[in-house]
């Protein structure tokens, strides 16, 4: 078996959409990834992902948008006003934990201060089937150990009591509109033929996934929006006044720092990209996202910089291949990017979707928050992903 690697934007696109290569970056972390959405292949996935993709209603959007996400964001502000200092990742996690209990399906059961720790912290916990590949022997084993009591946790404390009231619902109407996964998965539970374990795996899979890769990208964007402001001259009432920009703003940092860097494959079978490049079965391809994102070739010769402006071809997602493409694109791209506008293309106020991640860069700088020039964020040096430390910030008035 080779390692075979695709830098340039072309062929990383070209990647992401053969159907001989399947997906494998979370291969060693089985033990919670095993058979969920993002790991499925063929029919199964294509049946899975037509039955959770009817979450995905423009209606429901617009709810998010405008009322929750909102909403979100000032009861995270409001929690973390009690502490000595504001910093950004905590208040992200804060928030995006609301945002996946409510998108996966898992209600609270005390609504306390304490739990919202423990669902904090078992996200940490689940979060380690990522990086499980990372680790050997008895270091291996004790992390492999410590995801299995946390999912046995987050089974017995949270779901089980979220499936039973959404049965119980069930029984009593016919409701057919859907308002997150679970309820989803349990109408469709024969269909899909998803046992207990496989349903246990998948809530925690987009409870695990809704909430981990938006922290990182709101400190992203916050960071690189601020850096643009200073440079251009621009205010935050201003940018405030602009959504559209604003938008282009979220989308250009989810280009510059994609949740992962890389996306892994395994070749099904023998198969020739159009560059010559063979891959026999059993290879692994690594395809650089985050590289091919900054491909002067496509974004021009200021790719490695942030630019929300930059020309927007219509065959070119202004967030690059962050979201993947072909069968494993993100199931969550409209919900997080929004509608997409072209060059020449302007948004009716009224209908225009800008999605979540521009809602939430909104509501934080209309909130007031600041970089704190004192205490700058750090990153973390020990990591092969672009990732925020700490990132203090400071509450001021906008100007």
């Amino acid at each position: 078996m080779s390692t075979i690697r695709v830098k340039t934007y072309r062929l990383c696109e070209e990647a992401l959409k053969h159907p001989a290569l399947r997906q494998a970056l979370y291969d060693d972390g089985a033990i919670l990834m095993r058979d969920v959405l993002v790991n499925l292949h063929g029919a199964a996935h294509k049946t899975r992902r037509r039955v959770e993709g009817q979450l995905f209603r423009r209606a429901y959007f617009r709810r998010l948008e405008l009322e929750v996400i909102p909403q979100f964001v000032n009861e995270a502000l409001m929690n973390a006003s009690s502490r000595p200092a504001l910093e950004l990742k905590s208040l992200a996690y804060d928030l995006m934990l609301n945002v996946s209990l409510l998108f996966a399906g898992i209600d609270r059961q005390t609504g306390t201060e304490g739990e919202s720790s423990h669902l904090s912290h078992l996200l940490v916990r689940l979060g380690q089937a990522a990086t499980l590949g990372q680790y050997t022997g008895e270091q291996r084993d004790a992390i492999e150990s410590d995801i299995r009591a946390a999912m046995s946790e987050f089974n017995a404390q949270f779901l089980q009591p979220s499936k039973a009231r959404r049965q119980a619902e069930m029984l009593r109407t016919d409701v057919s509109a859907q308002d997150d996964v679970l309820s989803l998965l349990l109408r469709h539970q024969d269909e899909l033929a998803m046992d207990d374990e496989a349903l246990l795996r998948e809530i925690a899979f987009f409870y695990l996934a809704s909430a981990h890769t938006s922290v990182h990208s709101i400190v992203h964007a916050f960071h690189e929006i601020h850096g643009w402001l200073a440079k251009t001259g621009r205010s935050v009432t201003a940018l405030l006044a602009d959504s559209v920009t604003l938008q282009r703003c979220a989308h250009e940092s989810l280009r510059l720092h994609p949740s992962s860097p890389e996306a892994w494959r395994v070749a099904l079978e023998p198969i020739e990209l159009t560059d010559g490049t063979r891959i026999e079965a059993g290879d692994q391809v690594i395809i650089e996202l985050e590289t091919a994102n900054r491909d002067p070739a496509v974004f021009g010769g200021n790719s490695a910089e942030f630019e929300p402006n930059r020309p927007r071809p219509a065959a070119l997602n202004p967030s690059g291949l962050s979201f993947g493409l072909g069968m494993h694109v993100c199931i969550g791209l409209n919900l997080v990017a929004g509608t997409i506008l072209r060059d020449g293309q302007s948004a009716d106020a009224t209908q225009h979707q800008f999605g979540s991640m521009a809602v939430i860069l909104k509501e934080l700088l209309a909130a007031g928050l600041c970089p704190d020039a004192d205490h700058p964020g750090t990153k973390d040096p020990q990591s092969k992903r672009d990732t925020w430390l700490t990132y203090p910030v400071l509450r001021q008035p906008v100007a």
